[in-house]
């Protein structure tokens, strides 16, 4: 059902972690439909303050979302502030806050 309003393009950056010698090892970017909603929202960050988030963005991944990834919106990248996973009536979502 949430998946009709997802008509939005997004770019999930996947941090892939550390190669055996500590270099980090290259990101992948996977391109995905999503609903944005860009209002303001106060949430609190992993470190337990409170932050103003730019938007939201609604997305149902193959391969979950974590707060170390990235999300780019029109050539422009995002932080993730908080995650919440959602539950649709079919499917699972996760609803992300951005800076």
């Amino acid at each position: 059902m949430l998946r009709a309003y997802m008509n939005d393009d997004i770019t999930v950056i996947y941090d892939e972690g550390e190669a055996d010698w500590g270099e980090p090892n290259p990101a992948t970017e996977i391109d995905m439909k999503a609903y944005i909603d860009w209002k303001t929202h106060n949430v609190r960050n992993l470190a337990g303050e409170q932050v103003v988030s730019r938007g939201m963005v609604y997305v149902m991944p193959a391969r979950t979302i974590t707060h170390s990834e990235k999300i780019k919106i029109k050539g422009v990248k995002y932080t993730i502030l908080d995650i919440t996973p959602g539950k649709d009536f079919s499917e699972n979502h996760q609803e992300i806050h951005l800076q």
